[in-house]
């Protein structure tokens, strides 16, 4: 984390924060009894956030994103963050501690009383209500809502923790708090939370930001991140990985709690999905039965290589006139070069109709998705007007790429395509009907399977809709050990058409795929 440069002296007669924490005493566990004294990581975190002050004495920081695996002490920072606010913030501060549930919100509840409680001065300028604490000389309330909350409006806010941001499933709770911030003139947001697994959800995409900004690729001065994670790359078993991710390692996460976690994590897909989110904070996809390992995919994301001359197979996965279409091209490797990379591009299709339901709904950002990306990277996904899905657009999205690109095939679902497929190969291009069933699948998914996992694929690492579907696609087996992507379990919000093209592309590019259709032909005499 780089450190504030433009810090001026706080505003005489403050209170340090650090000071104030020092006054607490922990009243469970090991700890229990003693006096609150922070970790190195939370003096550093907690001095910078309170104590770097603006030229005009205010301070710098408006937002805050601290990100650490459980056990790190969340829950007691955000109850020290709320006591000291309470008594030491603006006049008539409104704090809102907002927890993911009632649960969550009571553990912060008590965390907060018990340290006001024990510190006699602090119990004597304060009452303790049910779901509130209120500060008389300061006309301070400190107030502890969940997401369930129904009187979400008409709170001034001086200060909002977001406690277990991942859990909240969209921003409209955040929205509405941090509109009524306006006239506070030391407004403060801080997400407190470790990772989850919607990487859809607003929680992903707030990490990202504070990511970004640690890492000095944006510069915000007015928003300070704290990230404590494991990287892709770091061994999840390693001791090494453990105390990188974890700043608490040694004093509240000890080395035989992570031995034990770690073993069951090496037995259970499912248990090493809870081992890498909660301990390692990692965002994991949920569901033992997903297709690629955790990261597996994303690790492809190579810059795609010189296209020129090398031959492209293409595929269409055609959804419900009102859903996802997708279409999927791969470029082998070159002839001169039968060991290297396979290049694959995806580009999405949907109704705008249906794009601002299921943003708005199922928190899917196609809009996003078809919009410019950051580093000017072009969109992923073509919106076409109205209520269903026009198939014109993607026959010209088609012909278009056949003509810029030395297209073989376009293998195109045989069952479900006639008019595209008649329309295409009028045109010209050679359509391949494609069959779904283990006999068609079965190669090319195992095929992608070993791409992915010798990274040995290139996707570029842009398209983002492309990794979400990644993410999602679970597979089917039968008594053979044949394998096919199945949609059983894909909805509005885990589709897998960009994958189930993919499949396809590579299926016709390798050969392997059977042309013969997946069921006997039944002849009515």
């Amino acid at each position: 984390m780089t450190r504030p440069t433009n810090s001026s002296p706080a505003k005489p007669g403050a209170v340090d924060i650090l000071e104030f924490v020092r006054l607490l005493r922990h009243t469970e566990g090991r700890f229990a009894g003693q006096l609150f004294e922070p970790e190195p990581w939370q003096a550093d975190y907690l001095g910078r956030l309170f104590n770097t002050r603006r030229p005009d004495g205010r301070r710098q920081y408006q937002r805050s994103f601290l990100g650490v695996p459980r056990k790190a002490g969340k829950t007691a920072t955000c109850a020290a963050v709320a006591c000291f606010e309470g008594f030491f913030g603006d006049e008539g501060g409104q704090i809102l501690v907002a927890a993911g549930d009632r649960a969550q919100a009571g553990l912060l509840f008590t965390a907060a009383s018990r340290y006001i409680e024990s510190n006699p001065g602090l119990a004597k300028r304060s009452k303790i209500y049910k779901s509130a604490i209120v500060v008389p000389h300061k006309n301070t309330t400190i107030k502890f809502i969940s997401r369930e909350s129904k009187t979400k409006h008409g709170y001034n806010p001086s200060l909002v923790l977001v406690d277990e941001y991942h859990v909240q499933p969209n921003r409209d709770l955040v929205d509405v708090l941090e509109s009524g911030m306006g006239m506070r003139t030391e407004p403060l947001v801080i997400f407190v939370t470790t990772a989850g697994m919607d990487r859809v959800g607003p929680c992903y995409e707030e990490w990202q930001r504070a990511l970004k900004i640690q890492q000095g690729v944006l510069k915000d001065e007015t928003y300070l991140p704290c990230l404590y994670y494991a990287d892709e790359q770091d061994d999840p078993f390693d001791e090494a990985t453990w105390k990188k991710a974890n700043p608490n390692y040694g004093v509240t996460v000890r080395k035989e709690f992570m031995e034990r976690e770690a073993a069951l994590a090496r037995e259970s897909p499912s248990h090493e999905v809870k081992f890498r989110t909660l301990y390692l904070n990692q965002w994991c996809s949920v569901g033992a039965n997903k297709f690629f390992k955790h990261g597996a995919f994303e690790a492809c994301g190579e810059p795609i290589g010189d296209l020129e001359g090398r031959s492209c197979y293409a595929a269409i996965d055609l959804g419900s006139t009102k859903d996802t279409t997708a279409f999927a091209a791969v470029w082998p490797p070159a002839a001169d070069d039968p060991e290297g990379p396979w290049d694959v591009m995806v580009h999405f299709f949907i109704p705008e109709d249906t794009a601002r339901e299921r943003s708005r709904e199922d928190h899917v950002p196609y809009i996003e998705w078809a919009m410019d990306g950051p580093d000017g990277e072009p969109p992923c996904v073509t919106m076409t007007e109205g209520d269903i899905c026009d198939y014109d657009v993607v026959r010209d999205y088609a012909l278009a790429f056949c003509e810029k690109h030395a297209v073989r095939g376009v293998a195109i679902d045989r069952w479900n395509a006639a008019h595209l497929t008649t329309q295409l190969a009028s045109e010209g291009i050679d359509m391949k009907p494609f069959g779904q069933g283990y006999a068609s699948m079965s190669s090319p998914t195992k095929l992608l399977e070993t791409l992915v996992m010798t990274k040995k694929l290139r996707h570029g690492g842009q398209n983002r809709c492309l990794m979400w579907q990644a993410r999602n696609l679970q597979v089917k087996q039968d008594a053979a050990e044949n394998l096919k992507p199945t949609k059983e379990h894909s909805s509005a919000t885990g589709r897998i058409d960009g994958m189930v093209a993919l499949i396809m592309a590579i299926g016709i590019a390798s050969g392997e795929a059977r042309t013969e259709p997946d069921e006997p032909t039944l002849l009515v005499l």
